[in-house]
């Protein structure tokens, strides 16, 4: 998915956890993290048209842990607006990108892309790894 789409997608999880905690600051955060995932494009970018080396994916943001360890810490650790919206955020750019882009659910976990060693062909099932970009 792209920028426009995690834009709406974050907005509304923004919009959402603004009206149930009042905090505008963690509607903000949740609209910032929504789109900001996707910052960890850039060193897959960098590898690919600068190293010239496309066999791997990295996209260390991408991951399902996170989303977890951060329900889990809001649910046993403590709790706060702004972090609850990114966290929902986090998870909900996660969840439309795993929906969106079709890949396997194992890659979209970071553990599993480090055990094959980021193997872009293994992550997205074929040679191309622009695939991941282009479903």
């Amino acid at each position: 998915m792209g920028p426009i789409g995690h834009s709406a997608i974050s907005a509304g999880i923004g919009a959402g956890v603004w009206g149930v905690t009042g905090s505008p600051v963690a509607g903000g955060a949740a609209l910032g993290v929504g789109v900001l995932t996707d910052i960890d494009h850039l060193f897959d970018f960098y590898q690919w048209y600068v190293r010239r080396k496309q066999g791997k994916l990295f996209l260390f943001f991408h991951a399902w842990e996170y989303g977890i360890a951060g329900l889990l810490a809001l649910l046993f650790l403590f709790y706060d607006p702004i972090f609850l919206a990114i966290v929902l955020a986090h998870l909900g750019h996660v969840a439309t990108d795993q929906f969106h882009n079709g890949l396997d659910t194992r890659s979209y976990f970071i553990t599993y892309r480090a055990l094959i060693r980021f193997d872009a062909v293994r992550i997205t099932g074929n040679d191309n790894v622009h695939h991941a970009y282009t479903v």
